[in-house]
Formats: C-alpha cells, structure tokens, sequence
C-alpha cells in the first residue's frame, strides 16, 4: 500500500513539473516580439539614452542667454600690512613716492555679481543648432527602432520557415522509415535489391542528418530573437503565427515604382537624418560667423567688505559698494581663426548634400529591385504552386500503382522524395516574399515598433 501511494505522490510531482515547464513556454507573435523589442533591445536603449543627452544639450545651450549669479567669500590675514605707494607730501615726507602700510591684518571680502546677455548671437545660434541635433537624434531612434523591426521581423519569418521545413521533414523521415522497414521485409523474402535497401537506408540517414542540422539552426535563430527583443536565453517561446502568405498580396498595386518612392521620400527615417544634418552644418555655420558679430551683456555687482586687526566681528564695519552697467565685447582680429572656421562648417555642408543626393540614388536602386524581385517571386510562386500539385498528383497515382503492384517501392521513394522536396521549394517561395514585403515596407519606411 505504502509503495502505491509513493507511485501516486511522484506521479503528481512529475505531472505538476511537466506543467510547470509548459507553462513557462510563451507564445509569440510577430507584433508581439515587435513590442517587446521597442522597450527590451538594448541598441534601441542606447540610442533612447543619447536622444536624452542631446535634451540636455539643448537645455545647456539655453543656459548661455540666461542671467548669470554668483557669490564669493573670502577672508585672508596678512602677516606684513598691505603697502600702498603715495606721494610723499601725502604722506607728510619729503620724498617723491612713499610707501605706507594700510589696512587691517584680518580681511573679509564678499561679492554678489550679475550678467546677463542682451546682445548675444552667437549664444542664440548655438541654441538653434542643439534644437536642430535633438531632432536628429528622435530621428535616429526612429530610424534605429525600423532597422530592428527589420530584423526581428527576418528572423521570426526564418524561423517560421525552418519550423515548417522541419515538419515536412519529420513527415518524410516517417515515411521513409516505412518505406526502409518494407524493403528490408522484401529483402528478407528475396523479392527485393540489396541495393535497393541500401538506398532506402541512405536516404533515411540523410534525412536525420538534415533534421538535426535544422534543428540546430533553429535554436541558434531563436537566441538571437531573443538577443533582439530583450529576453533572456533561458526564457522559452512558441511562435504562433502562420507563414502563409495572404493571397491578396500578390495583387497588390502597393508596389508599384513610383508610389514606393514617393512614400520612401516622404517616411524613410534616414532621408530625413539626412535632411536635418544639412540643416544642422548650415546652422554650424551661423554659429561661427557669430564670432564676428558684437557681444552686449547687462553687467552688476554688490560687495562687503570689512577689515581689522582683531577678530571682534560685532564691531566690524562693513561698507558696500554696488554698481550696474553695460559691457560691449567686439571682436576685431583672431588670427583668422573664425574665417577657417567657417569654410570647415561650409566644405561639411558640401559634404551632407552630396551625401542626400548619394542616399537617394541608392533608396531608389534598393525599391526598383526589390520590386523587380518581388514580382519575379510572384511569378515563381505560381510556378511552384502548379509544381506542388503536379508532385501530389503524381505521388497519389504512384502509391496507387504502387498499392495494386504496378510499381515498386523504389518508384514510391522517389515520388515521395520529390514531393518533399517541391513543398520545401514551395516554402522557400513563400518565405521569399513574406521577407520582400517586409523589406519593402522597410525601405518605404512603414515598418516600425
């Protein structure tokens, strides 16, 4: 009775365990691992980290046309008095200078000052230009977060494709090994080639071969989908999407050359980083003609002052003084230092132009194929359709034959391994132009997190 009931306490334990692991298996969809990516890829992360930065960088630049306050203390002793140089009459002597100890040996000193510029272009330029990079940089995590979508929307459909492809290959090994165990049967009788057992022997050995190998590429594909999302290599997933393509897709004008451009033109991410990186070097260049230009600032200052031998602060005097004016900076010559500084700023403005031109050249080369090689895997995936079915075709009349003794297993092997084959070409197609809608919708900039 004991024993029983041991049986019965693992046997929950065992089950228990084997729910628990399924349960930490997730199911995951494709706008699924999208979302997890936005918030989980550590890229993404860094990027979101300099879009901060260059916030900062904007708030600094604004500190520049804001009041300026500062306060200072100080106190000194002085072992000797300091020495000032008086004419000697003022000091009762007949000397032309005379140098007369004055003031206390304990010092204090404090300051309050004030700056604040009125006329400062320069300051106001450079602001402009940090506002202009912090656009960039949302520009750049856009973009960043449409190269990851890419990825991961890559990496999910391979992954849904070598799935598929392992399933047909699973079903084969099953027929296959049929198929080994009647010719050995056969063998056995005399009623069959040695070399037709060897055959059958082979191509079952192939096949696990293939089978592990695709394993094995599947496991390297999900860790880097989980290196892309943000999940740790322990977690487990289950991909729940289908790689079926929809059948409206093929007759989709979406892709048609001119409509691709024009919306590549108007939401690619890094069209427009380059757009604003030539805003940014001709506001580089505002920035250094400013050092050319007048600098006014209101100017004030409030002190207290105190000074004695002893260190009886109580009977202190403290005289003030205050005052408040303004102050002109105008710049005359540098060496032409501001000169070089501008034709640098202006040759880096050259420089993204030609890089635009070069980026649009290049977006417009990247649409014409792949819409050429989208309608290419149209038309392949036709093709292999009318294949698929005629391999189906011809596999049913053979195992029919095959059944009534018209054929032999051999004949049957082949058939089947043909039809393996075509639906594998067939799946090849299909994932083809999942992946070319992907990219297409990349290189038009629609694909996002």
């Amino acid at each position: 009775m004991q024993t029983k009931f041991t049986y019965i306490i693992t046997a929950l334990l065992w089950m228990s365990t084997v729910t628990v692991l399924h349960a930490q298996t997730a199911s995951l969809s494709m706008k699924e691992a999208l979302d997890r990516a936005k918030n989980g890829n550590k890229t993404i992360q860094l990027q979101v980290l300099e879009e901060r930065l260059a916030q900062e960088q904007v708030r600094e630049s604004k500190s520049h046309l804001l009041p300026q306050i500062g306060a200072n203390m100080g106190y000194s002793y002085y072992f000797d008095r300091q020495q000032i140089f008086l004419p000697g009459f003022f000091a009762g002597t007949t000397n032309p200078v005379e140098d007369v100890a004055v003031g206390g040996r304990n010092t204090f000193n404090g300051v309050v000052s004030l700056q604040q510029p009125i006329l400062a272009l320069g300051a106001q330029q450079l602001t402009k230009a940090s506002k202009i990079n912090e656009k960039l940089e949302r520009e750049k995590t856009a973009d960043l977060q449409s190269r990851v979508a890419l990825q991961v929307s890559t990496r999910y459909l391979e992954m849904l494709m070598m799935n598929r492809q392992l399933e047909l290959l699973e079903q084969s090994v099953e027929r296959n090994k049929s198929a080994l165990k009647d010719a050995r049967a056969l063998f056995a009788q005399g009623r069959n080639l040695k070399t037709d057992t060897l055959r059958s022997a082979i191509a079952v050995s192939q096949m696990n071969s293939s089978v592990s190998y695709l394993k094995n590429n599947i496991e390297v594909a999900a860790m880097d989908l989980k290196r892309l999302i943000g999940w740790e290599v322990s977690e487990e997933f289950q991909l729940s999407d289908s790689l079926e393509i929809d059948p409206g897709i093929r007759y989709s004008a979406y892709y048609k050359l001119e409509e691709t451009g024009q919306l590549a033109e108007e939401h690619r991410k890094d069209v427009s980083i380059q757009k604003l990186s030539i805003d940014l070097q001709q506001r580089k260049i505002k920035v250094a003609q400013s050092a050319w230009w007048p600098q006014l600032s209101l100017i004030g200052q409030y002190q207290l002052q105190a000074q004695a031998d002893d260190l009886k602060l109580a009977s202190y005097v403290w005289p003030n003084t205050s005052f408040v004016g303004l102050q002109l900076n105008i710049p005359i010559f540098n060496g032409n230092r501001t000169h070089s500084q501008i034709r640098q700023a202006s040759i880096k403005a050259e420089q993204e132009e030609i890089r635009l031109s070069d980026l649009k050249d290049a977006v417009k080369t990247e649409l014409a194929t792949l819409v050429s090689q989208w309608k290419e895997g149209i038309t392949q995936l036709d093709i292999q359709t009318t294949t698929v079915n005629s391999a189906e075709v011809n596999h049913q009349m053979i195992e029919a034959r095959f059944k009534n003794g018209l054929s032999s297993r051999l004949e049957l092997t082949d058939a089947e391994l043909a039809l393996t084959q075509t639906k594998i070409n067939y799946l090849a197609t299909v994932y083809r132009l999942r992946l070319l809608d992907v990219q297409l919708q990349a290189a038009m900039g629609l694909l996002n997190l």
